[in-house]
Order: structure tokens, then sequence, then C-alpha cells
């Protein structure tokens, strides 16, 4: 469904006192503005489907794909989506910036097929270092100084062909990492596609002058005006609207079977 006139005002509002400044390395750039991955879902015909009164938000797909995303403040797993057949979950922390979310996201209701690179070697042709293990798995580690580790590992020692991807931002100098995702299941080829695309690409994003959560982050102007940037925003998600619409046109009638007479009960005379 399109964004109600208040769900894009409220935006507008939040953002027009916002000067735009092109964030780097685009990884350590904060969280920004969970609607980036939120009003793409709603443009493409997810419903809020939570509880009045409920500190989660959630997102359920349209009948044809009823995956579901849970935005929760209250926990640990900030983004957590489980696909329709609980064949496959994916959750993201807080600070995972909502671009690289919406690398997987927007590929979930897009339906786009795989590109045809393949992960590890969209990974390697951007510069990364990718080690084979022993066991089968495989490690990925973006270049230096702001590290991305990409991990395929074992769930259970035991049944060694359940495998998890393990994403982590790494501190330049040790610690905690800066953030995490964990995706688990038989995940879709052109939703971990898109993720890595996202992932590997060093373009900036956007985010307010001095945002306090761009830790580690450089930021320099954009030369786009407060409303220049709330219009690419909007075109981005009106974009989706459009697909949404223009499939829902093109999608095939379901053909119907011909109601029957019901046949009347035997105690009752037809004469």
């Amino acid at each position: 469904m399109a964004l109600s006139t208040a769900q894009r005002a409220s935006y507008s509002r939040d953002h027009h006192s916002k000067i735009p400044f092109l964030t780097e390395p685009r990884h350590l750039a904060g969280p920004g503005d969970p609607r980036h991955v939120t009003h793409a879902l709603l443009a493409a015909g997810w419903s809020i489907t939570s509880a009045p009164g409920d500190p989660r938000t959630v997102l359920t797909g349209p009948a044809q794909a009823r995956h579901q995303l849970v935005l929760d403040p209250l926990s640990t797993s900030y983004w957590q989506i489980e696909s329709a057949d609980w064949s496959w979950c994916a959750s993201f922390g807080r600070m995972v910036p909502a671009e690289i979310v919406a690398g997987f996201t927007d590929h979930l209701i897009a339906g786009t097929p795989r590109s045809g690179v393949g992960l590890w070697a969209r990974m390697e042709k951007a510069g990364w270092s990718v080690e084979q293990r022993p066991d089968g798995t495989r490690e990925a580690r973006s270049p230096r100084p702001h590290q991305i580790r990409a991990e395929l590992v074992k769930v259970y020692e035991e049944n060694p062909e359940q495998t998890a991807w393990r994403v982590e931002a790494l501190q330049e100098y040790g610690g905690t990492p800066a953030w995490h995702m964990w995706i688990s299941g038989a995940i879709p080829e052109h939703l971990l596609d898109g993720l890595a695309e996202q992932l590997v690409t060093t373009a900036p994003v956007v985010r307010g002058m001095y945002d306090p959560e761009s830790h580690g982050a450089r930021q320099e102007p954009s030369g786009l005006t407060p409303e220049q940037a709330v219009e690419a925003h909007f075109a981005r998600v009106d974009a989706f609207d459009r697909r949404a619409r223009s499939h829902r046109r093109t999608r095939p009638a379901v053909s119907l079977p011909a109601p029957t007479a019901p046949s009347a009960p035997a105690s009752v005379s037809l004469r």
C-alpha cells in the first residue's frame, strides 16, 4: 500500500532540519532511519500487524508471501526477519546501517533473481580476502583498517550440513564488534547476494551532520538540501509502490470453481 499522508509528513518533519552529509565508511555510519527499510516494505504491500501499544513494530508481507519483520527496540536483535514457512531467519543488530539491511529486504520484496556473480566471488572482486577452511566453511574479510568479517559457520558440530552466516563489523583496535548479524536456514541465494552487494560497496551514505551514532565515520557536505534528501527517500519508496501496483495489474486472475446449488435435506419435500 502507498504511504499515508501522515507517514510522509512524519518523515519530512523529522528530517527537515537535518543537514545531509556524506558519511563513510558506510558500515560505521550508524543505523540511520529505519524507515529506509520499513517505508519500502509498506509501499510494496506489507502491513503493520503489531498490536496497539506494543513497543515492537511488526510488519507482515502480502498474502502470497507472508514473511514477517519485527523491529524490536528492546532486543539485541533489533531487526528480526522470518520466512513465511520458517525455513530461514535473519537478525541484525541495532547499529547495522539501514542501507545494509535494505540490501536483504529489497531483494526479499522484489524477488530479484541472482546476479550470477556469486557471494564469495563478489567479495573477492571487491578486494576482500577469502579463506577456505578445512571443514568446508569459509571466512571473508574486507580491507583494513575498518574490517567487516563474514563467515559461514556450522550451527551444530553433529550436523555439518546445517550452517549459518555470521557477519561482524570489527573495531580497528579490537574489542567488541560495532555490530553483528546472524542468518540461518535455507536462505535464498538472491537475498545473500543483495546483502553482499551492500556490504562490499564503498559508496558513502547520507546522515545528518554530526550524527552522534556515526562512530568512527568521516563526514563531508553532500551538497543536498534537507528537502532534496527527503525527496530522494520518497522517490525510492514510490518506485516500490509503482512496482507493486504493476505486479497487481499483471498478475493473472485466479479461476474459482462455479458454485453448486445446495442439495435439499432428505426430510424436505420439493413438491
